[in-house]
């Protein structure tokens, strides 16, 4: 089943619908990172506005910046998973319903490497509280609401974004064992003998 979905991160003042992610002039445009105070790349603004989307669980708007065959890939202590954005999106979905202030906090800035293009976001915490819908992990027994708060171990995302703009991977690595939905499941009482 699913196992690891939790992406999303603390939402900016500024709206993602705002965001232009396209360059003027095909390199970098004239906006500024607010944590580097260099100028932000159009892939960055990208990865910002998806961010920012999923804080606003706009599933929809998230998935526009998303290429058709896009990858989501999981690496947890040991463990590797791979699945299609649809995929993922329905569990990010389910968390939404079952945790209606789920975000990503992110103290750290997105940054992007030169060489390859890929633009890496550190320390991104999926957190929130289970005030909505019972949550459940794959097969296992729901479990009903009851306001716990969860926050699941730093993460690091590496996003792939093409030169038209649409992200087409996405890397996700935790750094703790408490990590995706099944931490999020264990942390509500699920699994009870890990």
């Amino acid at each position: 089943m699913m196992k690891s979905i939790k992406k999303l991160f603390s939402q900016k003042n500024e709206s993602p619908k705002n965001i232009h992610t396209t360059s003027s002039g095909g390199g970098c445009d004239t906006s500024t990172s607010e944590e580097q105070g260099q100028p932000e790349t159009a892939k960055e603004r990208v990865v910002r506005a998806y961010v920012q989307y999923l804080n606003g669980h706009d599933m929809d708007g998230a998935k526009e910046l998303m290429a058709d065959d896009c990858r989501c890939i999981f690496i947890t202590q040991g463990d590797n998973m791979e699945m299609e954005y649809n995929e993922m999106a329905a569990e990010v979905v389910n968390i939404f319903e079952a945790f209606p202030d789920f975000k990503f906090r992110f103290d750290s800035s997105i940054d992007e490497r030169k060489s390859d293009g890929v633009v890496v976001w550190s320390d991104l915490v999926p957190n929130g509280h289970h005030t909505g819908k019972p949550y459940a992990f794959g097969p296992c027994p729901a479990i009903a609401a009851s306001g716990k708060y969860v926050e699941n171990p730093p993460e690091t995302i590496c996003f792939h974004v093409n030169e038209q703009g649409k992200i087409t991977k996405h890397v996700i690595e935790s750094t703790g064992e408490m990590s995706g939905p099944p931490g999020i499941y264990t942390q509500l009482g699920g699994f009870p003998l890990m």
